[in-house]
This record gives structure tokens, C-alpha cells and sequence, in this order.
């Protein structure tokens, strides 16, 4: 079971209503952090089908939403035991106990910096470390033992690992060409309070959010900047790694079975795509709180049935003439039937109901959904 996040931004008024409370500012996910907005949760299956949804206020911690959910998912569909797949803005010791208490299994991706498990799994990989190679997904990737027994798997990828050095190289650049400019300032004598070059220099750094890797000096008219070698060493360890924790054992799921399952976390963000693009969930125009859930409940509805005509036209193997090796998607497959028309006309007291001929694409794809066009290609005349 596939659980994510996503928010949804509010056009109109930014001031606080009363009757509504949930709809407040927050981490926008949209990059709109000038509006209100809510916070959408959504289960979905591996297989990408939305079984369940929440909606929360819009300043919600991602992480302190999985109790509720996995409450409700216990109570409302009597579910057995099942795994519990979800990125690392939801991992913390709380949840991974609600979630064994509650007799479900877990994978779940740990946070890159300041995590002890992520630490602790990359200082375990050394030259006899044993890596699956798995090309469907472009990557490799190795179990880990902790002292404590946690099973980890980190996956590692070349390409991974070739933009990771990129984007901290870049940062790290930019990071130091302000701090060397800051430094020129304060010997100068242009800057001497020690409280504002700390913020200075606080700002330059949270730029690129490299803080961790500079150790600062900074006195009465003094400012100096040295690397912290052990940061920058670590961070060298991560580039092109992330790490995964589970309670499932090797039994349940080898090392190739664990990084698929987690990568099946992209369906939920297919579906977060499909709701706000397609489904034109945001922006929300609502200004009751039953009004917003309806509408974000229809537009889920709405992404259950695109999820499943989408399977029933991938199992049909319908390609789209349009996009080599793509099977044709929902949003295709309607745009093509959006031109079968269906026109009446009357004539000497009598009408006439006739239908568009259909391509043969037309036609794979209404057998594909089940659709009984036997009566179409009849004109009708009464």
C-alpha cells in the first residue's frame, strides 16, 4: 500500500476563515506559498489504483498524518497485513511503531542528512559489500544489517551519483563565492557587528542550504570560513545513494522485490499529476469546507476511473500512434473519442440518428473500456 502527499492552493482571499480553519498557509508543494491552501493524502495500491483519501489542514506535518490514515485504513476496510511504502518525509520512531502495532510491514526511504540510520548504513558498505544489479530500474543496490538487526537497502545509481557530485559542486561554488565577498567586506572594515555577519553570512549559506558543509569564525570585525572536512566526506558517501528501512524480511522480499516496491511510490505521484493537470484540481475556487472535500472527492473519484481505463488500454496494448513505446493513457484515449459524434436530424417528420464512423483506434480503445457499440454504426430512423 503506496501512501504520499501532495497540496492543493486556494485562489481568491489569503485571509484566515473561521468557518473553514483548515485552509491556511503551509509548505506548498505548488511552489505557491502566497496562497492557502490544503494537504491532500492519498493510499493507492502498487499497482497505482487510489483506494483511500484525507484531506488535512494546510500547515500539516507530513509525517504526523500516517496514525489517522492507518487507523482509518484498519477500521474501514478490515484489511490483513500489508506493507506500508512511503517516502522519507513520513519516517520517524513514532511512526514505525504505530505502523508495527497496528500488525503491518513498512518500507520506508530514511532522510539523506542527520538520520542515524542512513549514517550507519552507509558506513556498513566497504569492498565486500554484495550489489544486485537491477537494469529495469537503472540502478543497483545492496542489503545491510544494522547492529540493532533493522534491515536497510541502499540503492546506488552511476547517473544518480553523477548529478549528485554536479548539484553539491555547484552549490558549494556559489556557497563560497559569497562567503570569499562576505570576507572582503568584514576586513575592509564595510561590516564589523558580529551579529549582522552572522546573518549575512547565515543567508549565503541558506541559499543553497550547504550549511553543513562550512565551519564559520566570526568576532568584532572577524570572519573566517574553513570546510568541514567530515560533512563534505559524507557527503561524497551519499552522492548517488538513498537508503530504505523495512520490516520485511529477505524471505518476504529480496533486495530487487524491495527497491521495486518502493519505486512503485511514482504511481501515487502519477495520480497527484493526474488530479491537479488533468482532473484541474487546483486551483480550489471553493470557500466551504464541505464544498472543498466534495471537490477534491470527485476529482479522486475522477483519478480512479483514469487509473483503471489506463490499465484496461495498457492490458489491450494500445500504443499511441503519437508517442513511440507509450501505451495510449486516459487522457489520450478521450481526446480521440471526443471526436464520436452522435447527430439527429428530422426530415419529412421523421429523425435520423446517425454516428460518427469510428478509426480503428476509436475502436480499440472503446472495446479495451467495454463499451457495447454494436447499435452505433446503425442509423436509427423513427
Amino acid at each position: 500500500m503506496c501512501y504520499d502527499l501532495t497540496s492543493t492552493y486556494f485562489e481568491g482571499s489569503t485571509h484566515k476563515s473561521e468557518g473553514f480553519p483548515s485552509r491556511v498557509f503551509g509548505y506548498s508543494r505548488d511552489h505557491r506559498p502566497d496562497r492557502p491552501q490544503i494537504v491532500i493524502g492519498l493510499l493507492c495500491t502498487t499497482d497505482g489504483i487510489p483506494i483511500a483519501h484525507h484531506v488535512f489542514s494546510g500547515n500539516t506535518n507530513d509525517a504526523s498524518t500516517l496514525p489517522d490514515v492507518l487507523d482509518d485504513l484498519a477500521k474501514r476496510f478490515a484489511v490483513g497485513r500489508i506493507c506500508v511504502v512511503a517516502d522519507r518525509g513520513l519516517i520517524s520512531a513514532s511512526n514505525l511503531e504505530t505502523v508495527t502495532q497496528a500488525g503491518f510491514d513498512h518500507l520506508m526511504a530514511t532522510r539523506l542528512h542527520r538520520d542515524p540510520i542512513t549514517a550507519q548504513t552507509l558506513s556498513n558498505i566497504d569492498q565486500d559489500t554484495v550489489w544486485v544489479q537491477i537494469p529495469q530500474h537503472g540502478c543497483r543496490a545492496a542489503d545491510v544489517t544494522l547492529s540493532d538487526g533493522t534491515r536497510t537497502v541502499v540503492v546506488e545509481s552511476d547517473a544518480r551519483a553523477r548529478r549528485d557530485t554536479q548539484r553539491i559542486t555547484e552549490l558549494i561554488a556559489a556557497a563560497e563565492t559569497g562567503l570569499l565577498a562576505l570576507e572582503h567586506r568584514v576586513r575592509s572594515g564595510r561590516l564589523k557587528d558580529p551579529a549582522k555577519i552572522g546573518r549575512a553570512a547565515q543567508r549565503i549559506l541558506d541559499t543553497g542550504r550547504v550549511g553543513r558543509l562550512f565551519d564559520l569564525e566570526i568576532g568584532p570585525g572577524r570572519f573566517l570560513y574553513h570546510y568541514n572536512e567530515q560533512a563534505q566526506a559524507y557527503e561524497k558517501l551519499l552522492a548517488g545513494r538513498y537508503v530504505l528501512t523495512t520490516s520485511l524480511t529477505p524471505a518476504q522480499a529480496d533486495t530487487a522485490e524491495v527497491v521495486a516496491a518502493y519505486r512503485q511510490l511514482q504511481t501515487v505521484e502519477t495520480r497527484f499529476r493526474v488530479l491537479k493537470d488533468f482532473l484541474r484540481l487546483r486551483p480550489v475556487r471553493h470557500w466551504s469546507e464541505k464544498r472543498v472535500r466534495g471537490h477534491v472527492a470527485v476529482c479522486v473519484y475522477g483519478a480512479l476511473a483514469e487509473t483503471l481505463i489506463t490499465q484496461a488500454l495498457t492490458t489491450a496494448d494500445i500504443r499511441d500512434p503519437d508517442l513511440e513505446h507509450q501505451h495510449l493513457t486516459a487522457a489520450r484515449a478521450l481526446q480521440q473519442l471526443h471526436r464520436v459524434r452522435r447527430v439527429e436530424l428530422t426530415t419529412n417528420n421523421h429523425q435520423i440518428t446517425l454516428t460518427t464512423r469510428r478509426t480503428p483506434l476509436q475502436t480499440r480503445a472503446l472495446a479495451a473500456i467495454g463499451v457495447d457499440t454494436r447499435t452505433w454504426d446503425k442509423a436509427t430512423i423513427t
